[in-house]
C-alpha cells in the first residue's frame, strides 16, 4: 500500500465529520478511502462511457478496462443515455470476445 498526504480545507473537513458522525465511522482514513475508490470507479466509468459513446472503445473493451462484466458496463452505458453501441461495435466485440 502506498501513502498518499492530501491537505483539505476547513469546509471539506466540515463535511467529512458531518458524514463521518452520521454515519458512525472512526477510522477517518478508511473512510477517505472508501469514498475514493467510489469516487474514481465512478470517474473511471464517466470516461470509458464517454470513449464508447465517440467510438473510440467498443463496450466489452471498456468493460475489461473496468474491471466489470459487459452487462455491468452496458447498464453504465445505458444509464448515462450512451447509444454509441451499434452493428460495428458489436462486431468488434464479438472478435475481440472470440481472440
Amino acid at each position: 500500500m502506498k501513502i498518499l498526504s492530501v491537505r483539505i480545507d476547513d469546509d471539506l473537513d466540515q463535511k467529512l465529520s458531518f458524514l463521518m458522525a452520521r454515519l458512525k465511522k472512526k477510522d477517518k482514513s478508511s473512510y477517505i478511502r472508501q469514498l475514493l475508490e467510489k469516487s474514481l470507479t465512478e470517474e473511471i466509468f464517466e470516461v470509458l462511457c464517454k470513449q464508447v459513446g465517440e467510438k473510440n472503445t467498443s463496450a466489452w473493451k471498456a468493460a475489461e478496462i473496468a474491471g466489470v462484466s459487459l452487462r455491468k458496463m452496458m447498464e453504465e452505458l445505458r444509464k448515462r443515455n450512451v447509444s454509441g453501441y451499434d452493428e460495428q461495435a458489436i462486431k468488434e466485440d464479438i472478435e475481440y470476445a472470440v481472440n
